[in-house]
């Protein structure tokens, strides 16, 4: 499968089309097709549910925020992570309740300097995309 993903903030996904196709889910923002997204936060809010095998995080990155689901074979990488963290986050694009979500692929702790120059990354990479 062909994915297209960049550091984008989480707002593009309010602006963006969405849509899917034989690749899955994605959003569409100036005729890019993007199936995947690498984004950075803070975790405002995380539930992890043993009994049904899932669980969830809301990702915010002051200007938007983001439903990020997972399934327990995942649950080993939030022995850091909790409510307060810093983090980078990989995942497929997805839809739930008529939002746009993420369906989490990996996460993981960063510290303010990563942060910081991801913020500046997604903001580069969003103007090269919107022209």
């Amino acid at each position: 499968m062909n994915y297209t993903f960049f550091m984008l903030p989480l707002s593009i996904t309010e602006k963006a089309e969405r849509g899917s196709d034989e690749n899955g889910n994605f959003v569409m923002l100036n005729g890019t097709k993007i199936y995947r997204m690498h984004l950075v936060g803070t975790v405002v809010a995380l539930e992890l549910n043993e009994e049904s095998g899932s669980g969830y995080i809301i990702l915010d990155d002051t200007f938007s925020s983001m439903l990020v689901h997972f399934q327990r074979p995942l649950f080993g990488l939030f022995k850091e992570i909790q409510r307060g963290c810093l983090v980078e986050v990989l995942g497929t694009i997805d839809v739930y309740n008529e939002s746009t979500t993420i369906e989490l692929n990996n996460i993981k702790h960063v510290d303010m300097i990563r942060y910081t120059y991801n913020k500046i990354e997604s903001i580069k990479n969003l103007k090269a995309l919107t022209g």
